[in-house]
């Protein structure tokens, strides 16, 4: 078993893919076994058959063939699903190859095999439409890339064995014999191609694609839905290895003829050749594919092949020119056509499917239907037309054959290369649509601005304040700031906000001042933050000199920092640009964001900071995924610890790819997209520009967090860079709460704290009273409750210490723990529960705290009635349910997770006294603090309606 994992592993094979993987081998290796014995008896026969001016012939009638098959499948797309259709195609060769043995057996004609080898290419069609279409529907980019080669090993084992036992079987049973067995091979496919649609493509997925079919087929013929230049480029790139194929083959099966005239030697030698080719694609596709394409990407698979034959060609021609086509040449070419099947089919084609993804998934499988069967057909085609007209008309010897082949690989080189800067650019340039949040309106949006006279305004300023504090604000008088400047300190709320509202409307300079220590308080906060913005640039000076001034005042200074961002301009880059080396780490990771939002693009010796801050995320993040690898035995996935642990990961991530948009393009902006629905191409496409942007030393340490499916895997890839030591849980869990509060949240620790109940007292008494006595409530409560529980004297002795010392912030907490019967009181827990709201779910712990802190609670036990209306004296509140029902007159019901107003309620009439149908949990929060956080309460209609009233 454990061999089996390992040899997984190395073939980068993920637990999820083993069925899928196994099954498609399966019918690779019949496939292959099918293919390498029909070509190997049916080529041999034909060319003893036959002379060989006649090869062109059946290269061009092959051409027509498939290209009217490719004509007829398009339209097949449009009923048929792809399940379908592809069965119903196998199904077509498997019948159609034993009506030509019947022929056969009963004529005995050499002609049979001039259409059998015509029908060689219906083998070719026949497989690009089965195998490689499923990979393309079922794999995404990275498997595709991953995969392709791996899944095709199966055609190639079982090539190795059919064309190195050929030799023997010819010479054992009849022509007839080995062709049905090719048939029975067929056959096998059959079955397990069915298999893998109805155990991996579901009905609903066949129904969706008819329709897709239907739609998609007509709107290419007249909308651009994929790049003209990106399909035209796609399309040469399938037609030359094919024309390639037929133009080399015709060669080396004139100088093999030549060389091996009788039937048998001819077949022996083509199987030996072949089997030889085969055993040297599967050690390519094994060990050196996936090598190969992560290290250099898809342009190595797709120049690898014209450069290998530009190499053959060019020594044949040398050698041809110097000393005629002698046994050298020979092998030149024979090493040329062991390019066009090693080299081809185990790089080539496998890099080449990748062009593919970047087409919308609806799209690609008509347009690979398109080329698989017209630009395929065409290379035929050409092949046969160049060939007719070089041997048949002009009578050019294999020399002259060969000369121009080497003009035509320099041609394939040119294109490659311009396929693969088309491919960068179809990547680079996908469009994603963000989310918008809507503008919000300002304070006073809704509010009617009457204009007065000036000296009826200043003897309002003591009256009717409200209407004096908005009118000011659009008075041009001199003095109407100094008006201003008691309102904006009044202690009616309202009026003091429509104050802040025209002192930012009058921008004056001695009213900046009132507006900075507006933003000290939180119901104010968000009100000076408008009104600075509205002053504009003219007020940066002024913060600046702020902002130095109270650089130890952090919660102020990431105010004004987004204020400046907010600001825009070049005055706030500059801002922002002195603060990208600020000692303060949260301070610095305001200031990159904000630089990233403005769209600055840092200078090499920012990118210096910038690259070594990189490393600083990274190596948070390498020990994140440590922690959660030594507690994942002992915690589920879904416990506290690891939820909180796999958000910080989030977060550290999301920081480290604002540095990779900094430093190298704004399309890492992606990332903020990648919870959403479309989760796997938002990492393939990560990948990708990760791939064609990022320096090496940059891309490995990323590209593990894009293309881990696993924990383990993902910790093991980044040890390398990052070594973690291997902890005990107990270990780790004093280590998270060790952690600097910089790298890590503090309530990520508080839960960690709350963990160490489970460990004797003397392991642990220590780190609980030294995190009792911190400045932060969440953790000094965790941790005093925690140490009453398990050393219930030592928290006696804090709290006498406390007493003397007259810490009245930590009394205040360590009190209600001593009649706290429940876990589920510490502030902790409250906020695992305000975070189940739907509405609160994707705020950072540090907002929900905002709420949690400055909000009244409530926790009533069923059938109790509630007096809310000395609580509810203001207006603006709201009421949160986290748990439980509450029922209220003439609205009824008011359940977990819901978020009503206040003041709606009551215009319906209803009285605050609710009654708690079950234990029930609720908060009354003021509105500002919602507003602020952009949350938007339930609508009442909404709730009388649920009710029936």
């Amino acid at each position: 078993m454990v061999n089996g994992k390992r040899i997984l592993r190395m073939l980068h094979v993920r637990k999820d893919e083993e069925k899928l993987v196994s099954f498609l081998m399966g019918y690779s290796f019949f496939m292959g076994g099918a293919t390498a014995l029909f070509y190997t008896v049916v080529a041999s026969s034909f060319l003893t058959s036959f002379e060989r001016q006649i090869l062109p012939q059946v290269y061009i009638a092959g051409g027509v063939l498939v290209y009217m098959m490719g004509i007829g499948i398009t339209r097949l797309q449009k009923k048929y699903s792809f399940n379908k259709l592809a069965e119903n195609m196998l199904l077509f060769l498997i019948i159609s190859l034993g009506l030509f043995l019947i022929v056969y057996y009963v004529t005995g004609s050499r002609w049979v095999f001039f259409f059998l080898f015509i029908w060689n290419r219906v083998f070719v069609l026949v497989n690009g439409v089965t195998f490689w279409a499923v990979v393309a529907k079922l794999f995404n980019l990275q498997q595709s890339k991953r995969l392709s080669s791996l899944i095709n090993t199966g055609e190639v084992i079982s090539s190795v064995g059919m064309y190195l036992t050929i030799p023997i079987l010819v010479n054992l049973v009849s022509t007839e014999t080995l062709l049905l067995i090719a048939v029975g091979m067929l056959i096998i496919c059959s079955f397990l191609l069915r298999s893998i649609h109805r155990n991996f493509v579901t009905g609903n997925e066949e129904e969706k694609e008819i329709d897709t079919e239907k739609q998609s087929i007509p709107a290419f013929e007249n909308v651009e839905i994929v790049d003209r230049v990106y399909y035209r480029n796609i399309f040469l790139l399938a037609l030359l290895p094919v024309f390639a194929l037929f133009y080399v083959e015709y060669i080396f099966f004139s100088e093999s003829r030549a060389v091996f005239p009788n039937k048998e030697l001819l077949a022996s030698f083509l199987g030996f050749f072949f089997g030889i080719s085969a055993i040297i694609e599967m050690v390519i596709k094994t060990f050196l594919y996936n090598k190969l394409i992560n290290k250099y990407g898809i342009r190595a698979g797709i120049l690898i092949l014209p450069l290998s034959l530009l190499f053959s060609f060019t020594i044949a021609t040398i050698y041809g020119v110097g000393y005629d086509t002698a046994a050298v040449f020979f092998a030149c070419i024979a090493l040329s056509r062991f390019f066009m099947s090693a080299v081809r089919k185990a790089i080539a084609e496998p890099a080449y499917q990748v062009l593919y993804q970047p087409i919308p998934a609806r799209f690609r499988l008509s347009i690979q239907g398109r080329i698989e069967g017209r630009a395929k057909s065409l290379g035929g085609l050409l092949a046969g037309i160049v060939l007719i007209v070089l041997v048949n008309v002009l009578d050019f010897n294999v020399l002259v054959l060969t000369i121009i082949f080497l003009l035509v690989t320099l041609i394939w080189i040119l294109l490659s290369v311009l396929g693969q800067s088309s491919y960068k650019r179809m990547v680079r340039d996908r469009v994603f649509n963000f989310p918008v949040k809507a503008p919000k309106g300002t304070m006073l949006s809704k509010v009617m601005v009457k204009e007065k006279p000036y000296d009826v305004l200043t003897s309002q300023v003591f009256s009717t304040r409200d209407e004096a504090a908005i009118g000011l604000g659009f008075s041009k008088r001199f003095t109407s700031g100094k008006n201003l400047i008691p309102l904006l300190q009044d202690s009616n709320p309202k009026v003091r906000e429509a104050a802040i509202y025209s002192a930012g409307q009058l921008g004056r300079a001695e009213l900046w001042p009132y507006l900075m220590e507006q933003l000290d308080q939180d119901r104010f906060s968000t009100a000076a933050s408008e009104a600075l913005k509205m002053v504009g640039t003219p007020v940066l000076k002024h913060m600046e000199k702020s902002f130095l001034n109270h650089g130890d005042r952090k919660e102020r200074c990431l105010k004004l920092l987004k204020i400046v961002e907010e600001i825009g301009g070049n005055d706030a880059v500059k801002f922002m640009r002195k603060n990208l080396d600020n000692p303060d780490r949260l301070l610095k990771d305001r200031v990159i964001k904000a630089l990233c939002n403005l769209g600055y693009k840092c200078n090499s010796t920012e990118q210096l900071i910038l690259l070594t801050e990189l490393d600083d995320y990274l190596k948070i993040f390498a020990w994140l995924l440590a922690a959660q690898y030594d507690l994942i035995d002992v915690y589920e996935r879904e416990s506290q610890i690891m939820l909180n642990l796999e958000r910080e990961k989030k977060w550290i991530m999301l920081r480290a790819f604002t540095i990779l948009e900094l430093v190298y393009g704004s399309r890492f902006h992606v990332i903020t997209l990648l919870d959403k629905e479309n989760d796997v191409d938002i990492r393939d496409y990560l990948i990708e520009i990760a791939d064609l942007l990022l320096p090496e030393n940059v891309k490995n340490k990323i590209l593990p967090f894009l293309d881990c499916d696993s924990l383990t895997e993902m910790q093991a890839r980044y040890s390398v860079f990052f070594p973690q030591a291997k902890l005990t849980v107990e270990e780790r869990l004093m280590d998270i709460i060790n952690k600097d509060y910089t790298r890590i949240s503090r309530w990520t620790k508080a839960v960690a704290i709350k963990e160490l109940v489970h460990y004797p007292k003397e392991n642990v008494t220590a780190i609980l009273v030294a995190n009792a006595v911190s400045s932060s409530k969440v953790i000094s409560e965790t941790a005093f409750y925690v140490l009453r529980i398990v050393n219930p004297e030592r928290f006696g002795s804090v709290m006498e210490t406390m007493i003397k010392t007259r810490d009245h912030f930590h009394l205040a907490i360590m009190r209600p723990l001593e009649w706290l019967a429940t876990q589920e009181d510490l502030l902790i827990c409250k906020l695992r529960r305000l975070r189940s709201i739907h509405l609160l779910s994707s705020l950072s712990n540090g907002k929900l705290q905002k709420i949690l802190l400055n909000s009244v609670y409530f926790n009533a036990e069923a059938m109790d009635v509630i007096d809310l209306r000395k609580h509810t004296g203001k207006a603006d509140m709201s009421l949160i349910v986290t748990y439980g029902n509450l029922f209220f007159s003439k609205i009824g019901s008011v359940g977990a997770g819901e978020i009503w107003d206040i003041a709606e309620m009551k215009e319906l009439g209803v009285v605050m006294i609710p009654n708690a149908l079950e234990n029930t949990e609720f908060y009354l929060s003021e509105n500002y603090l919602l507003q602020d956080l952009d949350i938007k309460a339930n609508r009442t209609e909404v709730l009388m309606t649920d009710n029936g009233i």
